[in-house]
């Protein structure tokens, strides 16, 4: 009998979990895949971790290196030999740099694996590119890109959550556009939302879509229009401020600009005041439902305002954020257990010193473009005010045109390049236009290493490499040799894994390789800021002025007060429901994450695939005004594109609003129309003003039967 072996690993995806994954191999072949069973929290993965090995072993993994012969775009590839297809990288490189320089370039890294020798997102191509001369980086992320800009200049650090655990000492959770049963925010985030209510804490969801999470712990569900978040929350203060209710304390001692706001609120300064009625009609919220809200809030403490990453991907999605900070401190929420200071919720480590990871060094070249704009950068140049003329893109672990807005300017941007170099384990839509394809190998068939805050889990190599998949550091280390690049990598993969873990965190690397996991003890959980709030005089808050900055002087120094205000406002999103374009296109669209996909990963799981099909939820009464019935066929357009999905109709949608998960993969017809349920036919490439965020949230669209 063949003897069975479980080797233990961490699901690296960036979906915000780093699971533990228990893998049982057979002669060498994964048989099935369990999870933590040890101390609680346990670090148990989701579904898409337990039916990993469909992926690895799906009949379209792809096998070998390939050129394309057809028209990019058309799908038609034949096999080449590793040394033709890397020959044929560093001829074409070679001849971009000389002949437009290494601005020509586009660093096409993507965040789809997230560990430290192995992880893609600026790791080991940005490292090549950067000793090949350098290239046009990015700037911006589609996940967080405002939320971190508005955390920064308002706390003075993106760092602004709590251990999940401190959920249990909270009495009243505000989930504000959170939803981590199906968009994960870390891997313990429900099982403390679970003990938190065991503990007798409300919960309130607010979301246009009663979610999963709304389902599984909220006692109350408050729908709200997308994109008027923030004008609930000015309007929520104006209750504090006219009632009372407010910490003016609190606002004195560790808060600067609160009167300026107040002065906004109480509409000294345009002559509006930001009452619950001047909200209800912005955002759909019944005056008295904010009104309610906003006393329960003032008056329960502790109390967590969790703000959702989905409210800052809209038009103006900083102030949704640099609101939800100012409510926290006007309650005195901030620093205290069971509270939560609101803001971007990264965890400061536990460790004492910060684990290495691939040194990627300086760019030479050092411009960049907002990440949302790439295609619009490849087609219009420098003559359209991006740094350079795009000649070349080489993309690892990003399926840029699938999952980045505006398709059409993507497919138009594609085939405009000189050449195309993809790292694929699947013929993505991206892959499809590639010049030259190369098969990578999963985080199964290599070492690495994943670490969190909390704790840091070996990443030992499952099985053997598959086909001819070779990882992207080994491919990149073999063209380097090509290009001529000394020293890009002189170690071995233990050495380099070695190497980044610091003895202070980690004094027994063997005992962790063996062990799988290492935890990062607190004798409690952490609470951000409390030092801080403790004795602010020896542990000001990392702003300019050691405050909370409600006014920003940093922002008001922009002059642009009419998109960037140095306080927290409500300004009216483009593609908002009182858009001059609604006339048109009248529901709003939401692209939320899929609880059975990671963007575009695992699409083409079968048992995933059984779970949920793309389909888009539309309220009875939409659906009822256009005919619609559940399970048709219907057609959703607006000026960039147009798709074919199902009806889902569901009360569990706003009227007025419709969504459609992001990340199935793009199948166009031949009208051009989207037959796979990609949301980005739809939406728009603009960016958020200060922190060149994604804003999907912010378009209107028609329905209409197929």
């Amino acid at each position: 009998m063949i003897e069975e072996r479980v080797v233990s690993t961490a699901c690296v995806h960036d979906c915000g979990g780093k699971c533990l994954l228990r893998v049982h191999v057979r002669d060498g072949v994964i048989t099935r895949i369990t999870g933590d069973e040890g101390e609680e929290p346990q670090l148990r993965p989701c579904l898409k971790g337990r039916a990993y090995r469909q992926r690895i072993y799906h009949p379209d993994r792809l096998k070998y290196p390939q050129r394309r012969i057809g028209e990019r775009g058309e799908g038609r590839f034949e096999r080449i030999s590793w040394d033709e297809a890397l020959d044929t990288i560093a001829r074409e490189m070679v001849r971009i740099k000389k002949t437009y320089g290494p601005e020509a370039i586009l660093d096409g890294s993507g965040p789809a694996n997230q560990s430290l020798l192995h992880g893609t997102s600026r790791s080991s191509l940005t490292r090549l590119l950067h000793m090949f001369g350098g290239c046009i980086g990015r700037t911006g992320r589609m996940s967080d890109a405002a939320a971190m800009a508005a955390s920064q200049y308002t706390l003075g650090t993106i760092h602004t959550g709590s251990d999940p655990e401190d959920l249990t000492n909270s009495r009243l959770i505000i989930l504000w556009a959170w939803n981590p049963a199906e968009a994960i925010h870390g891997t313990v985030t429900n099982w403390c939302l679970t003990r938190a209510r065991e503990n007798g804490a409300s919960v309130i969801s607010i979301d246009p879509r009663y979610s999963r999470t709304a389902a599984t712990w909220a006692d109350r569900w408050i729908p709200i229009y997308p994109g008027t978040d923030a004008a609930m929350m000015v309007a929520m203060a104006y209750v504090m401020i006219v009632e009372g209710l407010h910490d003016q304390a609190f606002l004195d001692r560790y808060t600067i600009g609160f009167e300026v706001f107040r002065s906004y609120v109480l509409g000294r300064e345009d002559g509006v005041p930001k009452t619950p009625a001047w909200a209800e009609e912005i955002t759909g919220v019944s005056r008295d439902t904010i009104a309610e809200l906003a006393c329960n809030y003032a008056s329960t403490k502790p109390a967590a305002l969790m703000a959702g990453w989905a409210m800052q991907r809209t038009a103006y999605g900083e102030q949704a954020f640099r609101a939800s900070i100012t409510l926290a401190a006007m309650t005195g929420n901030v620093g205290i257990p069971g509270g939560s200071a609101g803001g971007h919720y990264e965890l400061d480590p536990c460790y004492p010193e910060p684990f290495g990871k691939l040194p990627v060094g300086p760019n030479p070249v050092g411009k960049a473009i907002p990440i949302n704009k790439w295609a619009d950068a490849i087609l219009l140049g420098k003559a359209g005010g991006y740094p350079s003329d795009i000649k070349m893109c080489y993309i690892t672990a990003r399926n840029f045109l699938n999952q980045i807005p505006t398709v059409s300017k993507g497919i138009a941007a594609l085939k405009k390049l000189e050449f195309i170099m993809v790292h694929e384990q699947f013929m993505t839509p991206t892959a499809l236009y590639a010049d030259i394809l190369l098969p990578v190998t999963t985080f199964f068939e290599r070492e690495d290493i994943c670490v969190t805050p909390r704790y840091a889990i070996y990443m030992n190599r499952v099985i053997d490499p598959l086909y001819e998949g070779r990882s992207d550091l080994e491919i990149l280390t073999d063209l380097a040799r090509r290009l001529g690049i000394e020293g890009y990598n002189d170690k071995t993969d233990e050495e380099w894994l070695r190497s980044f873990v610091p003895a202070s965190a980690i004094p027994d690397f063997e005992a962790f390789k063996a062990n799988g996991i290492h935890h990062f003890r607190a004798e409690r959980p952490r609470v951000a800021f409390e030092e801080q709030i403790r004795d602010p005089d020896r542990y000001p808050f990392p702003t300019p002025s050691g405050k909370i900055e409600i006014y920003s002087q940093q922002l008001a120094d922009l002059n642009q007060p009419d998109q960037i205000p140095p306080i927290p406002k409500y300004i009216e999103p483009w593609e908002g429901r009182r858009d001059p374009l609604s006339g048109k296109f009248p529901l709003q669209l939401l692209t939320p994450h899929p609880r059975q996909f990671v963007h575009s990963s695992f699409t083409n799981v079968p048992w995933l695939q059984e779970l949920e099909r793309p389909q888009l939820w539309i309220n009875p009464v939409d659906a009822e005004a256009r005919g619609i019935r559940p399970g048709e066929g219907i057609s959703v357009s607006n000026r960039r594109g147009a798709l074919v999905v199902p009806a889902l109709v569901t009360e569990r949608i706003m009227p007025g609003v419709v969504s459609l998960d992001e990340g199935a993969w793009l199948n166009l017809d031949a009208s051009g129309s989207d037959r796979g349920g990609s949301v980005n036919m739809l939406t728009r490439d603009e960016d958020t003003p200060l922190g060149d965020g994604a804003t999907t949230h912010n378009c209107l669209v028609q329905v209409e039967k197929a």
